[in-house]
């Protein structure tokens, strides 16, 4: 059974409204849930090797940037399984069983495109009954392309003195996370990393980002999005990995700690936080996400690169924030920087995680909560080290 319809979306992006502090960085919204409504038949056909697809559509949302899928039934019997590709061929993602989670109801990772083939292949044994299949409910017709930064939320003074993250490739970058996840009926983007825990593939960022096993589950981490050379605009060979579980979540001192589905530690490595107590003047590095584009640093304050990113004053508290639990640094940031690590340059150990952009009297400086007040509420979550 072949078909394609067309799903017509007229939509204007629109600054979430999001229960964080008033001064907090926001993550950005990129595109929006849209009804959309296929299943395949109660018994789908056998595949032959002249006929290996079985069932496909293609799911059209013009003038979309990126689609992701959603299937609220998926159930294929071991042989048989799903594919979602953006027509143009740039992402193909497979699905078996009852998905990544084993639920049976989960989002595929996005094309970016605005439209994506869904193609069931069956392995020729016959499919009887209700019990296999698969149904779509509901797409997101993304309106961000994300090698392109939005602009809302900015902080920058003067001149930008991000880079782009291999200019600086010396400084290890590898755990950090453009995130791409659904929330209240909208996709979002912020950041996150790889961190030395007590679970496997432990995962940090912003609790004002992810608070929900929902929103983590949702949870599409791409690794390695960024370009090939300093000066270049090629894109490197990226990797993705699926949200697992949510382990805790605190929004005084906005981090949420979860994990991630497979292996991404053994690629990509890890991060060791830190419980050292940070001072005025500590260098630090400031890798990100910027508006879910392609991973930048801020190791400059200045395009000029004359001042070098460094604490500004510590031991804060900003509005809604835990006492005394937070850190300023006058690096550059936008809105989808959200749970980035900032990183004593001594020492490459995580000393904070950054959330908020203009903060106290100063709209030029940013802050994050120092991770000493992290690892003492992760506890053995996280396993902090003490330098």
């Amino acid at each position: 059974m072949m078909k394609a319809r067309i799903c017509l979306a007229s939509m204007a992006l629109l600054m979430a409204a999001v229960a964080v502090p008033s001064d907090a960085q926001t993550r950005i919204r990129v595109g929006d849930e849209i009804s959309y409504e296929s299943a395949t038949p109660a018994e789908y056909p056998r595949g032959d090797a002249n006929r290996p697809v079985t069932w496909s559509e293609t799911v059209v949302s013009p003038g979309a940037k990126f689609l992701r899928i959603h299937f609220s039934k998926f159930h294929l019997p071991d042989g048989d399984f799903l594919t979602v590709t953006g027509l143009n061929g740039k992402e193909s993602w497979v699905y078996t069983g009852k998905g990544p989670d084993g639920t049976g109801s989960f989002w595929s990772f996005a094309v970016e495109d605005e439209a994506a083939v869904v193609e069931l292949r069956s392995s020729g044994v016959a499919r009887r009954g209700t019990r296999w299949g698969v149904a779509m409910d509901r797409i997101v017709h993304g309106e961000v392309p994300f090698a392109v930064e939005p602009t809302p939320t900015k902080v920058i003074c003067g001149t930008d003195g991000r880079q782009n993250a291999v200019c600086q490739a010396g400084i290890n970058m590898n755990p950090v996370a453009r995130m791409l996840y659904q929330s209240g009926g909208s996709s979002f983007v912020c950041t996150g990393w790889l961190a030395a825990g007590s679970n496997a593939n432990t995962f940090v960022t912003n609790n004002h980002c992810i608070s929900t096993q929902t929103e983590a589950s949702s949870l599409q981490a791409k690794f390695n999005y960024q370009t090939t050379t300093c000066g270049g605009g090629t894109t490197a060979t990226t990797t993705d990995y699926a949200g697992g579980t949510l382990l805790k979540t605190n929004n005084k001192l906005d981090y949420t700690v979860m994990t991630l589905q497979g292996n991404p530690e053994a690629t990509w490595g890890e991060y060791t936080a830190t419980s050292k107590q940070p001072t005025a003047g500590l260098v630090i590095n400031f890798p990100q996400h910027p508006g879910g584009g392609l991973k930048r640093i801020g190791y400059w304050e200045d395009a000029a690169q004359t001042v070098r990113c460094a604490v500004n004053s510590v031991n804060q508290t900003y509005s809604g924030t835990t006492r005394r639990s937070q850190m300023s640094y006058g690096c550059d940031s936008e809105g989808g920087s959200s749970g980035s690590p900032i990183m004593d340059a001594g020492t490459g150990r995580i000393i904070g995680l950054h959330h908020y952009g203009g903060v106290g009297s100063n709209p030029c400086l940013n802050a994050a909560t120092q991770m000493i007040q992290v690892c003492a509420d992760a506890g053995a979550l996280l396993s902090c080290a003490s330098n």
